[in-house]
């Protein structure tokens, strides 16, 4: 295992994200250390270490992860789409509301944004990955517009609306807003 672990630094970095990711859903954030990171994942810290040398550095990986492939199911949505009016906003509402609040993800996620809510340098680095792969897709194909700019504030609210877990809108309303939102993008 420990070969494997040395020619494949890659499924070692994963492994580690899955397990911390694991360990904020079981026993909360705080419960995240190095230390309990290396010892659930049966890893040396020293090889943790190779990887992620403090927590902050682990955490910035967890966002950049979530990003990553945010940013490609917001791509493969696109890919789907014929209609180049509002493509990449439409592609970007499908992915945020597609997943539900209870989802593992979605959960990992509320955590981190916790963290990011009390953490100014994890803010700024949220912020600046978000807004980074935010913009490469959605201007890659479409001009900013005050309806588009608009759409995209109302799936933000509906995606921390999510992630808080409000359940202050039905599920008729909420899909009727969905509905209203995708006949915005093709204004």
């Amino acid at each position: 295992m420990t070969e494997r672990r040395k020619t494949q630094p890659e499924v070692t970095r994963e492994q580690l994200l899955r397990v911390a990711a694991d360990l904020i859903l079981v026993q909360g954030l705080q419960a995240v250390t190095l230390d309990a990171i290396a010892r659930r994942a049966g890893v040396p810290k020293g090889d943790l270490l190779e990887h992620f040398q403090s927590k902050p550095i682990l955490f910035d990986a967890l966002f950049d992860d979530v990003t990553r492939r945010f940013s490609e199911a917001v791509a493969a949505e696109m890919a789907k789409d014929p209609d180049a009016n509002g493509r990449g906003t439409r592609a970007y509402l499908r992915v945020t509301v597609a997943a539900p609040a209870d989802d593992d993800e979605a959960r990992v996620m509320r955590s981190l944004i916790g963290l990011m809510l009390f953490d100014p340098e994890v803010r700024e680095l949220w912020s600046s990955i978000w807004d980074e792969a935010r913009e490469a897709q959605l201007s890659r194909e479409e001009h900013e517009s005050p309806e588009l700019t608009l759409c995209r504030l109302a799936i933000d609210g509906l995606w921390m609306s999510d992630m808080l877990e409000q359940r202050t809108v039905s599920s008729q309303m909420r899909a009727a807003v969905i509905h209203r939102i995708e006949a915005l993008t093709r204004k």
